[in-house]
């Protein structure tokens, strides 16, 4: 069995992944605050999201190490420092690119609490030899680089952005992970299928097309589909002599409600609290997201496979019979 043990959660960037420390007595902690933590890579600063409580460690990730201390002025002093180090890494790191005219494009900066390592996010889309380039960072800044390519909905997520919708970024404002999302997601949910308005900044789908998925399949499941026949509430047992006395013309999900034609060739609205039908609680909108199959996931949101310099192109084989329907001889 293993033993409890006292767990902080915390993020090292806004949106960042939750990463779990351990709390190392290091309790008087409150949300917001920040920490000092040991990791592989050297001493770090984080944010705490999670308040240091008890947790068996099957249920959450495997502790990357301990914390060290509460962060004190003077290490707040040393992040506004690094924080000023990293905006005037950045243009540096982009001239040097720019000298030797690499197609290679420099994001952001990272440093180290300790000073002991530098991330450089950077994009292409081309295939760069970066030996050189890791050589000449590395004496330019006098410590140990670690260049990091970033895909198209990273790089937004670090640059951030306002979307359509007028706010920050869900990407760079709150959201820590990605989820595959597929054009079928706007089809249940009734959207236009028009690619301006579903592409987000990035260039790939919106992750916001997820947030309401569950809440659509959960009415559309429960609530009678468009073309179906059924009796309404007021026809008991079937009296009016047919297999339904009502067709459903349209689902409004938002409100709850269906649109039947009766058999007299009116309309008239009904709710799900008329048809006696309940919903259950939603859960988080990243629940269920892997029962769409790969073969619905839109072509952009694959990543292209590259053949290896110096490999040959595989040939794609072709499949049953040619055209003509010859046999080949025995």
């Amino acid at each position: 069995m293993i033993a409890p043990r006292t767990l902080v959660g915390v993020r090292f960037m806004k949106a960042g992944r939750m990463y779990f420390f351990e709390a190392g007595g290091v309790t008087d902690v409150r949300l917001g605050d920040w920490v000092i933590v040991r990791t592989e890579l050297g001493d770090d600063a984080a944010r705490v999201h999670i308040l240091p409580t008890d947790s068996p460690l099957v249920q959450v990730d495997m502790p990357m190490g301990k914390v060290v201390r509460k962060a004190t002025a003077s290490d707040l002093f040393t992040m506004n420092k690094h924080k000023r180090m990293e905006e005037e890494s950045s243009r540096a790191a982009q001239e040097m690119v720019r000298a030797r005219s690499l197609p290679l494009k420099i994001l952001g900066a990272d440093w180290q609490f300790d000073g002991s390592s530098l991330v450089l996010f950077y994009s292409s889309e081309e295939r760069v030899d970066l030996g050189e380039l890791s050589d000449a960072f590395a004496a330019h800044f006098g410590t140990r680089i670690e260049l990091r390519k970033m895909g198209a909905r990273d790089e937004t997520k670090v640059m951030t952005g306002v979307g359509t919708c007028g706010r920050e970024l869900c990407c760079s404002s709150w959201l820590d992970k990605f989820s595959n999302i597929s054009i079928r997601m706007a089809k249940e949910q009734d959207l236009p299928l028009n690619q301006a308005k579903l592409t987000g900044v990035c260039g790939r789908l919106k992750c916001c097309l997820i947030y309401e998925l569950e809440t659509y399949q959960e009415v559309k499941g429960k609530l009678p589909k468009v073309g179906d026949t059924f009796h309404i509430p007021s026809c008991e047992g079937g009296k009016c002599g047919t297999s339904g006395c009502a067709m459903t013309q349209s689902v409004n999900v938002p409100k709850e409600q269906i649109v039947v034609g009766l058999t007299d060739g009116s309309r008239t609205t009904f709710t799900a609290a008329d048809l006696g039908v309940s919903f259950a609680p939603v859960p988080v909108h990243t629940k269920g997201v892997g029962s769409y199959g790969s073969d619905e996931v839109p072509r952009q949101e694959k990543p292209t496979p590259v053949a290896e310099e110096g490999q040959p192109r595989r040939k794609r084989r072709r499949r049953g019979r040619r055209r003509g329907g010859r046999n080949r001889p025995a």
